[in-house]
């Protein structure tokens, strides 16, 4: 775990919805500055997925000590906290729960999660080596690949059934889902995003965060309501948290359920 991603929640005393970099309140647009050999431009252009891996694979060494250090991420940290806090009837996601850190990159949402006493989370990534980073931490029951732009269901019965347990899996086996840093520019696009929910039990908490930069500039707000809509999504809230915090760059986290 990264002891300076800690648990302190969204920023509420940050700028409303609908200001940040890239929108009508006059903020530049721009994208992270590139880290020693690594030119993390290349997340933000909307690169062939095969590019995209290939960056990731170059970075996953590096990732969490560049990403943390020098452009204070704090996505992580904000949508574990969303996840965990007591509801408004004052109930909380259980302890025991079996959560899929979806898009689980080198695992820092896993260890947040982890530290906080959840022990039945379930870590997956597209990237082997974003994977591999991840294991080390030893905060996951299990850790397999997974592409967020295909049906989940096929490939979660292969992962689970083979890796955990000898007998059918459940079609919808977890109790929440969180997905942090994957969604803004794409890929995933937006019309993935539905996907995710094939994952989650009905009514399960479904958590995902969107880079506010690829929000406006990949047309999140208008897009959103029609693709939710058309797979019987419901958006419990939106709220705005921190993403890259030394860059002015904010994230969207939209709480998504199906019944």
């Amino acid at each position: 775990m990264n002891g300076d991603n800690n648990i302190d929640g969204p920023d509420h005393e940050g700028p409303e919805a609908g200001s940040g970099p890239g929108s009508e309140s006059g903020w530049t647009e721009h994208t992270p500055s590139a880290t020693g050999d690594i030119d993390i431009s290349v997340a933000y252009a909307n690169p062939p997925t095969d590019e995209l891996m290939a960056l990731y694979a170059a970075w996953a060494d590096s990732y969490d000590a560049d990403l943390i250090d020098a452009y204070g991420y704090m996505a992580p940290a904000d949508a574990v906290a969303a996840l965990i806090a007591p509801d408004l009837s004052g109930g909380a996601l259980a302890t025991d729960a079996r959560i899929l850190d979806a898009g689980c990159g080198t695992g820092q949402a896993g260890a947040l999660l982890a530290a906080a006493g959840y022990g039945h989370v379930d870590g997956a990534d597209l990237s082997p080596e974003m994977r591999a980073v991840a294991a080390r931490r030893g905060v996951y029951r299990a850790l397999y690949e997974l592409d967020m732009t295909a049906d989940y269901a096929p490939q979660l019965a292969a992962a689970l059934g083979t890796d955990i347990a000898p007998v059918p899996v459940p079609a919808t086996p977890y109790d929440a889902v969180i997905c942090v840093g994957v969604f803004g520019y794409g890929p995933p696009h937006i019309e993935d995003l539905p996907r995710i929910m094939d994952a989650a039990a009905p009514s399960a908490p479904v958590l995902v965060t969107v880079n506010g930069m690829g929000w406006v500039k990949m047309g999140w707000e208008d897009a959103l309501p029609p693709t939710l809509a058309s797979a019987g999504v419901e958006l419990r809230s939106r709220t705005r948290i921190r993403h890259m915090v030394n860059e002015g760059i904010h994230a969207e986290l939209l709480d998504l359920r199906r019944g």
